[in-house]
Formats: C-alpha cells, sequence, structure tokens
C-alpha cells in the first residue's frame, strides 16, 4: 500500500490529469492501436458506457438521477499478469480508476440533489468525507491532493444541459451557504443581514457572523434588503417592525436621532377596500423621536390627524433604516396593493 501510495503522489502532477478530456481521449486512441494480444494484454472496462458527441465531459446526470459514463476511454482498464513495459498503460489505469472511484463516492453523497435537481438538496461534502467513504467502498488508496486534482480538472454534463465542473459536486461552504440564505430569502425577502443569520442558525443550524453574510451576499450578487421586492402582500413586513408600544414619553424617549420608516396602529381595526387592519398611518423620519413626540402632543400633518391622535390611544412601531423615504415609499405601495387604499391618516386621505 504504500509503495502504490508513494507512487501515485509521485505522479499527482502528471499532465494527464490536466489534459483535456478530448485530449486525453486523442491521448488513449493512440495507445489503442498498440497490438495488445502479443503482450498477452487484456482490455476491461470499470462500467458501461455510450458513445458520445460530448468530449469533454466524462459523464452527464440522467433525469432519474443516475450517472451515465461517455466515453469507453475514461473507463478503459489494462490487465497484465506480468510487468508491463508500457507506463503510459499504467497511468491510464491509475487515472481512470481513481477518476471512476471519486465519481462513484461523490454520486452516494450527493445522490439527493442529483435525484430532485434542487440546489436546496445540495450538500457540503468535505475531503474527509469522501476519503471515509472511498475507503469503504473501495479499500484502496486516494489522497485530498489527488482529490482536488480530479475535481479541478473533470467536466460532467448536468440535467440542465450545462457544462459543470465536477467540484460543482464539492461545494465550499460559502456557496453553502448562499444556497440556505437565497432560501431563507424566499421566505423573508426583506431580511437583514442580522436576520439571516439568526434563521441560519435557527433552521440550519449554521452560525456565521454578519460579516461572512455581507461577503457571501456581494460575491453572488444578492441584493440587499430594499432592492428585493416581489408580489407578495404586506404581512410579509411583520417580520421587520419592532414591537408595538404605547405612544407615550416613557416609550420614545431612546429613539433620538433614529432613522426609521414607521406606522401608527390604532387599538381597533380600520375596514379598507380588501381587507382590514390596525394600521393608520405609515410615515418615515431621520429622528424618531422628534416625530413621535409631535404626535404625543397632539400635533400632525391633517386637521383629521389632529383631531384622531386627540381623542384616541395610538401605538407605534417602526423599521429602523437610513433608507426610511424609500422604505416609506415600498410600505405605503404595499400596503395599496394588500388593502385596497392609502392608509387612513396618510395625506390623500386625511383631507376627507
Amino acid at each position: 500500500m504504500l509503495q502504490n501510495a508513494n507512487y501515485l503522489l509521485n505522479i499527482f502532477n502528471y499532465k494527464l490529469y490536466k489534459y483535456t478530456n478530448r485530449t486525453y481521449i486523442n491521448f488513449v486512441e493512440d495507445i489503442l492501436d498498440f497490438d495488445f494480444d502479443k503482450s498477452k494484454i487484456k482490455i476491461v472496462y470499470l462500467n458501461e458506457y455510450s458513445h458520445s458527441k460530448f468530449f469533454n465531459e466524462l459523464f452527464l446526470v440522467e433525469d432519474n438521477g443516475d450517472i451515465k459514463f461517455l466515453h469507453k476511454h475514461n473507463l478503459i482498464k489494462f490487465i497484465y499478469s506480468k510487468k508491463c513495459e508500457i507506463n503510459s498503460l499504467l497511468n491510464i489505469n491509475i487515472k481512470n480508476q481513481k477518476t471512476y472511484e471519486l465519481i462513484r463516492v461523490i454520486e452516494i453523497l450527493q445522490k439527493s440533489f442529483l435525484i430532485s435537481n434542487d440546489l436546496k438538496d445540495l450538500k457540503k461534502i468535505s475531503h474527509e468525507d469522501i476519503l471515509k467513504l472511498h475507503k469503504i467502498l473501495f479499500n484502496s488508496f486516494l489522497s485530498k491532493p489527488i482529490i482536488s486534482l480530479i475535481i479541478n480538472n473533470t467536466n460532467y454534463r448536468d440535467r440542465n444541459n450545462n457544462i459543470l465542473k465536477l467540484s460543482y459536486l464539492v461545494p465550499k461552504n460559502h456557496f453553502v451557504n448562499y444556497i440556505k440564505i437565497k432560501n431563507i430569502l424566499s421566505i423573508h425577502p426583506f431580511a437583514t443581514d442580522k436576520l439571516l443569520q439568526e434563521e441560519l442558525k435557527r433552521v440550519h443550524g449554521v452560525e456565521i457572523s454578519t460579516v461572512q453574510i455581507f461577503k457571501i451576499r456581494k460575491k453572488y450578487f444578492i441584493p440587499n434588503r430594499f432592492e428585493r421586492f416581489i408580489n407578495n402582500n404586506y404581512k410579509r413586513f411583520e417580520l421587520y417592525f419592532s414591537t408595538p408600544k404605547l405612544l407615550s414619553n416613557d416609550n420614545i424617549n431612546s429613539y433620538s436621532n433614529l432613522s426609521a420608516a414607521y406606522e401608527l396602529i390604532a387599538v381597533t381595526k380600520v375596514s379598507y377596500n380588501y381587507s382590514e387592519t390596525n394600521t393608520i398611518y405609515i410615515g418615515s423620519t431621520k429622528n424618531l423621536y422628534k416625530r413621535l413626540n409631535e404626535y404625543k402632543n397632539g400635533k400632525g400633518h391633517s386637521s383629521k390627524m389632529r383631531e384622531f391622535l386627540k381623542n384616541n390611544q395610538i401605538y407605534f412601531r417602526f423599521i429602523e433604516t437610513e433608507n426610511y423615504k424609500h422604505l416609506e415609499t415600498v410600505l405605503l405601495h404595499e400596503f395599496i396593493f394588500f388593502y385596497g387604499d392609502m392608509p387612513l391618516l396618510n395625506f390623500n386621505n386625511a383631507k376627507k
């Protein structure tokens, strides 16, 4: 075993591993011109294969998730009883054997993804995972450098007819976390980096800093939370608002110079065209304390608003953001879309 290990490490940088598959096929094809019968060399194949027009891919993923090998040249194995003087045959045997074994191991580890073709099923698998299963299945030598060499120089064709490197099926942490973040955003499209951090831990058991989340968002072009507007409904913003509080001195004192979009909320629900809700006003400000203090003292943007504030108990909630004006516009647009009208005390209705 040690001799095999040393030999494989010695050929680690051998050019065969770095050939494109088309070049490798041509190389093997030239070898096959040799008269093997005279040398008592037998040719066998590691698996069944098809005859494909795709020369740069070793295999394709079928609709049922199975792997279909495309060329005999990647599966060929030369059998000889005596020591072979043709070094290329041994090199081909080793390359084909190790590549085949690695593909089979990865196929098992990523079977759920290969069947579903859904990124949420793509698992993080480490080189240790590969080595452990490889030892169980084949009980032969494999090393981390060889794994890296093969996965970075082997192409395959997926079910969507995309050409990908085998390394795609051995994703790094960043990419796996990107998939999880993308899934969370499909549920909470307005999530902050802090919320993404909390949801990753709660849903997936992944602990990651907001700095890393920002780097992932930047690397994979995930827009920030104020650029993700989808046709959904106003209630999706519930997750981002603070807990409602009574409009009182004690409850507003800590919000000096805090920029935010906010809601004013009544005790009783208001009926709008499509539905009813307690929300009566949507606004924004660069100083939440100052604005709420004005409302507390009976000041408002219209006579209707001042009258309502004077005669009713009011609550408030907010979303802290530097983009408060933009967020106010989004909230109003989504409110109208969902409820069929402006909030009761916003400008258009406040004049009534």
